[in-house]
């Protein structure tokens, strides 16, 4: 694309790689990608890839955000010279990425003086409502800048020079989020009612104390609370105090006086998102002589952007404004090219780029503060400060009165603090971005160099690519802590039936979530170099067949911490590189029982969980996986002239492509033991988390800061329980890669249109996906309630206390008492074994994964008197009955994708005042997973497989641009009737596919990590339906659903009513969601003003007629009356106003 394409099509907010969506097989990622970086213009997918797969350069120099692989350097429209796109089987010169190559030149100065000055005018008056909002967003937009170019010396040194300012002011509509209505703040639940019993004296004890009731034994909620009324008095002071503050009215009641209990608790809110940013480029152009050419780029951007809602974990439901991010961010490059022709038929192209992307503050909460001064001014002295409001309670359990330690400790100051994340299903989110804010520096260096060699009817190019990246920062991980209610529990008030169809308001309010993560700050100085060496060949064979061959080798070594602060998991080895610690606290916690230090090959040689280990450690190198030097990629084209007359030609090509690992995927190896904290504690209290409902000994709180241990120091692993590992890289990856294919015929119909047809196809192969390592294991789960079934006394949580099993109770210990297993029963333990009864000895289970705690051995692992009649584990089994383990991640190149489309585009050069390209893409594309955030099936990759979340059946872009036909009139009457033209983009999509989920962990893998993993069963066709329209069957009549919600249940529950399997039968997507029918159109009107200087006014409109395009619904079946309903469209017609003087 030209630069008159670039500068005059509508691009919305002037974002000029939405021009990349213009070409056939390219399309948004629909979502694909979780964290951050899959809402922007950059991130699409080409042909089949993923919307991180692309390589995007800027005068030939890398400009990659070495974050998530989005395009960091973004030139005004009015700078660009040429927009040129690559995209399958592209010559070998190119690569790094599978998906296109993107390069944007920008113009250069001339002989002549030439440059403009203009404006952009948006407001939201001139905008029309969109259809879910609950009045017109803020929308005030103004873009400023201008561009200057013209020569230092005459015919030998030149300059261009742009600037862009932008002041953005733009309203985001919330998603629709339930809040407590005023009766539900006054305790009465008459809409909820209770599911759960009192199973915990401590928990008993404090409502005792709070309210006055008495509880003796087991006691159902119901029967505490007719009626679902709760007392105020029985609340805890902190949640009462946190809703009040921070959680607003619903949108029906807005002050909070209506005690109807059917008052609608929704609540929708429309914050303003303020963007403040400068750029500055400037180019010069040397001749040296007749031969040398010597060319210099700088690129600065500033950008100030104050974000109402969180983008990093764009998974996150239910958020209420309030706690949204600051973010600064400056980006630079520097790119020195020198072009030397040798000869005739040699020429050398050298290049060195610098390119820096400084994030000083990144995700930066808007409201800080110290954890414990999260109360309001007039609140409670105990918030989060260890002290209790039920100190009788705690008396008698044993528990101290106030304990710092029983409170969150981050000890980070209060500009680096906040309000903890609290989640409440089916309700509110509020707090902190759990993921924690991210300070980052990046800084890339490249330095190329290219030959072109003319050999009669062959030109030659080879060359190399030297790149090193290196990127500092901090990641302050859910330092303030995360809460969440999710009814995982029969001891919780409310226990949810995996539909999401009640809210935990009464679990919130009585202080009781069902788990509490907190993780610590941690600095990383990420580092990593490549390598890129080609070969290729053109051959013109005969005047009408040309034959491109070439070979390209690539190496992306495995990107590493320079202080090898990386972690990873290899089962049963031990690590080395820490000094052996033989605290008796560690000891008990960890299993060790005859602990070695003088034997490195021991088992117990050390105080450390065995099977994590680090860099240093034997087989574990400074980037947990290998480096991979096979990545060869060959690259064959063949271009034929079968009429020998130009107007027809015949191509096909093949191709090898290879793609890095983005640095995004190292960011979950943060905050991680022993280099960071995460500490995962089930059925603590909301304002103490560490203290479990249950009583007995509190969760070790080992934070306090940043957490920075180096080789040899000791580490008290006892603090660090459950561990919970976000991140693992197989030892033995290898490069991602893609195979590339196609076919196709152009043809010249006439002078200036052109027709191309073709297929086009790719496969990947090794890509990145996540799977669950140590996943719950549910035979043993259902064993074990089969046991309890028959026998009721036989199952016990080790303490004392009768324990069932189910969803989320992978991490809870089972202690069996011997000969308690009848004749015949079959017990499978989680590392495989089994165990038939009646059983001699006791059985001690510390959780239900396979590497729960790595020494236990079950068999023997309990027992329920240890000599002062209390009961304990032992033989190896953490003596508290704390896992060592949760959930283990791991990352490994395990996923594959198939592609297959015909492409279609018409295009007419510019003529007549009139140019167009029409693009028709007919394609589907399958994957087992979209980006390396989803999850797979552990036991089946291939049962993931299903449509790419980015498949789009067919999509039609029409771009053009069309200077209207009036004559040439002259005076005032030309002045107002010459000049006119349109221009405009009109795309056309089917839907993409809506991701099946379920969150009720019937699969025992629900977690922490970037998607939930579950399925629900497909019960009768998926029927798309239209959200304007009443659900069939609905009564009272429901609007907004795409997709009919009765057509999916939980998957069926097994004969003895536990509600455990794998996973349900839906695929992983299914298609569709609502299709993009949209118009974009400038009007433009040039009038001269003198010789050399023009005013152009413009009048853009986006989504001209004003459709609305509904996002992808809630494809969650656990998130209850939401599920199949859309929450979000995209925008509604814009207008803006646009005044350009050019000379």
């Amino acid at each position: 694309m030209d630069a008159r394409q670039v500068s005059n099509l509508p691009l919305n907010s002037r974002d000029t790689y939405q021009l990349l969506q213009l070409q056939p097989g390219v399309q948004g990622v629909g979502g694909s990608d979780l964290f951050y970086g899959s809402n922007t213009a950059g991130a699409v997918s080409v042909n089949g890839g993923r919307g991180r797969s692309n390589n995007f350069n800027v005068n030939g120099g890398d400009s990659n955000d070495l974050f998530v692989n989005a395009p960091a350097v973004q030139p005004t429209p009015d700078s660009i010279a040429e927009f040129r796109v690559l995209s399958n089987t592209f010559d070998a010169e190119y690569g790094r990425n599978s998906g296109a190559v993107i390069n944007v030149v920008t113009k250069s100065g001339t002989n002549g003086l030439h440059g403009s000055f203009y404006e952009f005018l948006r407001n939201q008056s001139l905008n029309s409502k969109g259809f879910l909002d609950l009045r017109r967003p803020d929308d005030k937009q103004n873009q400023f800048g201008g561009t200057f170019g013209g020569p230092i010396i005459k015919d030998r040194t030149f300059f261009f020079a742009s600037y862009e300012g932008r002041r953005v002011v733009h309203g985001i509509s919330s998603d629709p989020v339930t809040v407590p209505t005023a009766a539900e703040r006054a305790g009465d639940f008459s809409r909820t009612p209770f599911t759960g019993a009192i199973a915990d004296d401590l928990v008993a004890n404090i409502l005792n104390e709070r309210c006055g009731v008495d509880i003796s034994g087991s006691l159902n909620y119901s029967d505490l609370f007719p009626g679902n009324q709760v007392p105020t008095a029985c609340f805890d002071p902190v949640a009462v105090d946190i809703m009040n503050r921070f959680v607003p009215c619903p949108n029906a009641d807005p002050g909070c006086t209506n005690l109807d209990p059917n008052v609608d608790p929704t609540f929708r809110s429309i914050p303003n998102d303020r963007n403040h940013g400068n750029q500055f480029s400037l180019k010069f152009d040397h001749r040296i002589n007749n031969k040398q050419n010597l060319s210099l780029y700088y690129f600065f951007n500033d950008t100030v952007d104050a974000q109402p809602f969180t983008r990093f974990q764009a998974a996150t439901p239910s958020l209420l404004d309030g706690f949204g991010n600051n973010n600064a961010e400056r980006v630079q490059q520097i790119n020195l090219s020198h072009t030397w022709t040798i000869s005739n038929s040699t020429v050398n192209e050298a290049r060195i780029t610098y390119f820096r992307e400084a994030q000083g503050t990144f995700l930066h909460p808007q409201r800080t503060n110290n954890v414990i001064d999260s109360c309001s001014t007039l609140g409670v002295a105990n918030c989060f400060n260890g002290v209790t409001d039920a100190p009788d309670a705690f008396a008698n359990a044993g528990l101290d009165l106030n304990n710092p330690k029983y409170g969150i400790t981050p000890n980070l100051g209060p500009n680096r603090e906040g309000v903890p994340f609290i989640g409440v299903s089916g309700g509110f989110t509020i707090g902190n971005n759990f993921e924690g804010e991210l300070p980052q520096i990046g800084n890339s260096y490249q330095i190329s160099d290219n030959i072109t060699k003319v050999i009669g009817n062959h030109t030659t190019k080879f060359g190399v690519d030297l790149r090193e990246q290196r990127f500092l920062q901090t990641l302050y991980f859910d330092v303030n802590g995360d809460y969440s209610y999710f009814g995982g529990s029969s001891n919780d008030p409310i226990a949810l039936d995996g539909l999401g169809n009640q809210n935990l308001f009464p679990n919130y309010l009585l202080g009781l979530p069902d788990s509490y993560l907190q993780g610590s700050a941690q600095t990383e100085d990420v580092r990593g170099k490549s390598v890129y060496l080609f070969a290729q060949d053109s051959w013109k064979i005969r005047p009408n067949l040309t034959l491109n061959y070439g070979l390209r080798w690539e190496f992306n070594q495995p990107i590493y911490d320079a202080g090898k602060r990386y972690q990873t998991f290899r089962p049963g080895q031990a690590d080395t590189v820490f000094n052996c610690q033989l605290s008796a606290t560690s000891l008990g916690a960890l299993g060790y029982t005859n602990p070695n230090c003088a034997d490195p090959n021991s088992d117990s040689n050390a105080v450390f969980p065995l099977g994590l280990v680090v860099p240093g450690d034997k087989g574990v190198p400074r980037g947990l996986t290998q480096s991979y030097y096979n990545s060869w990629a060959p690259r064959v084209g063949i271009a034929w002239d079968p009429w020998k007359n130009g107007k027809t030609t015949i191509r096909g090509g093949w191709g090898l492509f290879y793609n890095p690992i983005e640095q995004l995927v190292l960011e979950q190896f943060q905050g991680e033991p022993p280099f960071g904290g995460s500490s995962l504690i089930s059925g603590g209290l909301f304002n103490t988390p560490f203290v479990f409902q249950s009583g007995g000994t509190p969760a070790p709180n080992p934070f306090n800061g940043i957490i920075t241990p180096a080789p040899g120091d000791n580490v008290d692993w006892a603090s660090f329980r459950p561990i919970l590992l976000f991140g693992e890289l197989e030892p033995k990856m290898r490069a991602q890669y893609t195979a590339q294919y196609n076919f196709g015929i152009t043809r010249e119909l006439a002078r200036d249109l052109v027709l191309s047809v073709g297929y086009v196809g790719s496969q990947g192969h090794r890509l990145l996906a996540t799977r669950d390592i140590n996943f719950g294991d549910p035979q043993t789960c259902i064993d074990l309630q089969n046991l309890s079934d028959i026998n009721p006394n036989a199952v016990t949580d080790g303490f004392g206390s009768l324990q069932g099993c189910g969803p989320f109770f992978a991490d809870s210990p089972y202690g069996i008492p011997a000969n308690s297993i009848p004749a015949g029963f079959t017990l499978h333990l989680p590392d495989g074994s089994i165990v038939t009864g009646p059983n001699s000895q006791a059985i001690g289970l510390v959780g239900l994964r396979r590497y729960s705690s790595p020494n236990c051995k079950p068999v023997g692992g309990w027992t329920p008197d240890s000599g002062g009649g209390t009961p304990s584990f032992l033989n190896g089994c953490p003596t508290d009955g704390v896992p060592v383990f949760s959930s283990i991640f791991a990352q490994d190149t395990i996923a594959n994708s198939n592609y297959n489309s015909m492409q279609v585009s018409l295009e007419k050069r510019l003529s007549h005042g009139l140019q167009f390209e029409i693009a028709y893409t007919w394609s589907k594309s399958i994957d087992n997973a979209s980006s390396f955030e989803n999850i797979l099936k552990p036991l089946c990759n291939a049962c993931n497989r299903s449509l790419s979340l980015f498949d789009a059946r067919n999509r039609v872009v029409l771009s053009y641009l069309w200077q209207l036909p009036v004559p040439n009139y002259q005076g005032e009457k030309g002045k107002v009737l010459n000049g006119w033209a349109i221009s405009g983009i009109d795309s056309f999509q089917s839907g993409f596919p809506v991701r099946i989920q379920s969150s009720n962990d019937s699969e025992l893998m629900n977690s922490f990590d970037f998607e939930l993993p579950g399925k629900p069963d497909l019960i009768a066709p998926f029927h798309t339906l239209d959200p304007r329209k009443p659900l069939p069957g609905s009564s009272p009549a429901q609007t907004g659903y795409a997709f009919d919600p009765n057509s999916f249940a939980l998957p069926e529950q097994t004969a003895d009513s536990t509600p455990l399997q794998l996973l349900g039968n839906s695929p992983r997507t299914i298609c569709c969601g609502p299709g993009i029918n949209n118009f974009d159109l400038s009007v433009q009107k040039i009038t001269p003003l003198g010789e050399r200087l023009h005013m152009e006014f413009r009048a853009e409109f986006f989504n001209l007629f004003n459709h609305t395009q509904f996002l992808n619904p809630d494809g969650n079946i656990s998130d209850g009356a939401d599920f199949g309903r859309v929450k979000h469209t995209r925008d509604p017609r814009q207008m803006q106003f646009a005044l350009k003087f050019s000379f």
